[in-house]
């Protein structure tokens, strides 16, 4: 039948875990299953006879969806209440639910997209979710617990063990001008938990010293060391520039009060068209991406984060604020997103936007090193963090060059080839779609015995994934080629954006490319 048809593929092998978790996971994916089959069954009654099948109308009737909703307006009030009161309330594990399984007889949500399965397909909620993904501060009348401190005293007076890693001690590696004749030399990697280990994800106060660097760094104001990136970058191995006159300038220029300018007037500022963009929260620094159009509150539960109403000017208040205090990891966090549409380039420059306008190389209508094939250019992004803010893993198809205006961000990159290690969705029709909700943070917490063993099984094996390690800093560009996974961390108050080419398909037979973050992409890297 259909249900059998599209369940399982027929290559997957899982690794043995934990009887009583087998038995529990079997047991709910067999209940989904069944309600499924039935749903079917009445579907096939429905078309013969007409009307719609009483399991359907059951599911989704008034009476259904308001218990169920009840219980998660309840988790959302605790949520808000966090948020407010500025509160540590520890780890916060994962929901395996939204991770592909391990287990062959105990699919998750996403395994019944990704790999075919056939889920019920419940009717988007009009009514009773927007506050799901929206959240009022700017108009609300409880003021946030961390606005009680003295922000003008805090901004006077930095911590004293702040660490500036735009002035930290970093080792680089042997400048090579030219791509390695054995390809797999270069870069050098090593196992996700190696990474952790030398340097956990939010100890980012205490900072190895120096950093070691893995990636070659090319001057932009060398013609010599540009030749030898041009031929690293159609060699598809990842690598920075420095020096950018255009970045370093454009850096100057965004000051709290400019970008604050160009994002809240109104009308404009001095002339230039108001950009546009929006604040996320999340109850910790982990922000897990995913598209709300898609998410379905009553299947998936409450959603990550949540964007909220704040203005560019209270976002950066709040960063200034991370920085002096040093934001624990499980405190809330919120992270600033932006875009500029691909359009805006073939307009009059006067109705440019001053990210545009700042960055004439990312919306240009010519080549240049950065966009190399502008005909591709889907605009261009920008992402405003703050101390510990930390971006799921997820690959991008088009090749992409991402430019540092302020502070830091720490990148951890993986090639393609380690897809199937590392939790990723890969369903077009998934809300986490080319992402993973596992927070690799967590490697540095395996000994804590609250962590479900379900989530343990999982960064066990991601620990297994080749990795590197990179700080991109302010006046720096970093090269990801197509498909290579990024996992990003705001390390200080930051200033990021990026802007990619065309697409490369082939990849290579060592790092591994397209086919390997969709087709072959099995959990467990089988």
């Amino acid at each position: 039948d259909r249900f059998h048809q599209k369940r399982h593929h027929p290559n997957r092998e899982f690794p043995a875990r934990d009887p009583a978790l087998r038995e529990e996971r079997k047991r709910r994916a067999q209940a989904r299953d069944e309600m499924e089959r039935q749903y079917y069954r009445e579907e096939e009654q429905q078309r013969n006879n007409g009307g719609v099948g009483g399991l359907f109308q059951s599911l989704f009737s008034p009476n259904f969806v308001s218990k169920q909703r009840k219980a998660l307006k309840q988790a959302l009030k605790d949520l808000d209440e966090r948020i407010l009161k500025n509160e540590n309330r520890g780890i916060r594990w994962i929901n395996m639910d939204l991770i592909p399984s391990l287990q062959k007889d105990s699919p998750s949500l996403v395994d019944d997209v990704t790999h075919g399965g056939s889920i019920v397909r419940k009717p988007k909620q009009k009514d009773g979710t927007k506050e799901f993904f929206k959240a009022t501060r700017h108009h609300s009348s409880q003021k946030m617990a961390w606005e009680e401190h003295d922000l003008e005293t805090l901004d006077m007076q930095p911590r004293e063990n702040f660490v500036d890693y735009t002035k930290h001690p970093y080792v680089y590696p042997n400048k090579l001008m030219e791509p390695p004749a054995n390809l797999g030399d270069y870069p050098k990697l090593m196992p996700l938990k190696e990474v952790m280990e030398i340097w956990p994800q939010d100890d980012l106060d205490n900072p190895p010293v120096p950093i070691r660097e893995d990636l070659i760094h090319f001057d932009f104001n060398s013609p010599e060391d540009m030749e030898a990136a041009c031929k690293f970058r159609d060699a598809k191995l990842p690598f920075k520039v420095v020096n950018v006159p255009e970045v370093i300038a454009a850096g100057e220029k965004w000051t709290d009060e400019y970008v604050s300018k160009n994002f809240d007037s109104m009308f404009g500022y001095q002339g230039v068209p108001t950009s546009s963009g929006v604040a996320q929260e999340s109850p910790d620094n982990y922000f897990a991406w995913y598209q709300a159009g898609v998410w379905d509150v009553d299947s998936m539960g409450v959603p990550p984060t949540r964007n909220n109403d704040w203005s560019f000017a209270k976002w950066a208040q709040h960063a200034r604020y991370a920085d002096r205090v040093g934001l624990d990891a499980n405190q809330p966090h919120f992270y600033w997103q932006s875009g500029v549409e691909k359009e805006e380039r073939f307009k009059d420059e006067r109705d440019w936007t001053f990210v545009s306008r700042d960055l004439p190389s990312f919306s240009a209508t010519e080549e240049n090193f950065f966009l190399f094939q502008p005909e591709f250019q889907k605009g261009i992004q920008c992402r405003f963090g703050e101390r510990g803010v930390t971006a799921a893993t997820h690959f991008d198809g088009g090749r992409n060059m991402v430019a540092m205006m302020t502070g830091a961000k720490r990148y951890i990159l993986s090639p393609p080839r380690e897809c199937g290690k590392l939790g990723i969705v890969t369903a077009r029709n998934n809300p986490i779609f080319r992402h993973s909700l596992l927070n690799f943070g967590h490697l540095n917490h395996m000994d804590d015995t609250s962590m479900p063993e379900d989530e343990r099984e999982w960064l066990e094996l991601a620990g297994t994934a080749a990795a590197l390690s990179t700080v991109l800093k302010a006046g720096e560009v970093l090269y990801i080629p197509s498909h290579w996974f990024h996992y990003i961390t705001s390390v200080q108050k930051s200033a990021q954006c990026n802007v990619r080419s065309g697409i490369d398909k082939e990849g290579d037979e060592v790092f591994g490319g397209y086919d390997d973050v969709t087709n072959k992409c099995m959990p467990g890297g089988m």
